[in-house]
């Protein structure tokens, strides 16, 4: 009769436990890569050649940095050939320098620098960008 509920109990735990796991994975850190379903995407190569994705969400000013598998290798031996550091000094998150490249050719993001940045996956991270005020956008009040 005892061993019973002790079974049960040892079922219910071991359920618990696999389902915090579960919810703690299947909720990436910083973002979510949801967030950019439906948004079109640019291919950058940076200087060692890795080849990216970057998902830019308009209204934010976050940016998605999708890295393809074998690219990320090669970036990896080529920075490591370099003595270059594979992580960013600014932000600590891989991929900035495909960030950075991209702004670097956007006309439109003249200015821009990268604020902050969240590994998201080891093929995905996550940075936020800064845009100095566009000129003439200061706040005009009127009196009447």
């Amino acid at each position: 009769m005892l061993r019973r509920p002790v079974s049960i109990i040892a079922i219910a735990a071991l359920a618990a436990s696999l389902s915090a796991c579960a919810s703690s994975r299947s909720t990436p850190l910083g973002g979510s890569l949801s967030d950019y379903v439906g948004v079109s995407y640019v291919n950058v190569t940076t200087t060692c050649g890795g080849g990216y994705q970057i998902y830019r969400q308009p209204i934010n000013g976050r940016m998605l940095v999708a890295a393809y598998a074998a690219s990320e290798v090669r970036q990896s031996i080529c920075q490591s050939w370099r003595g270059e550091l594979s992580v960013s000094p600014v932000t600590g998150v891989r991929h900035e320098e495909a960030v950075t490249e991209y702004i670097a050719a956007t006309p439109a993001l003249k200015g821009c620098t990268v604020v902050s940045g969240v590994a998201i996956t080891r093929l995905h991270s996550e940075f936020t960008i800064a845009c100095p005020a566009a000129p003439g956008a200061a706040t005009i009040s009127a009196k009447g």
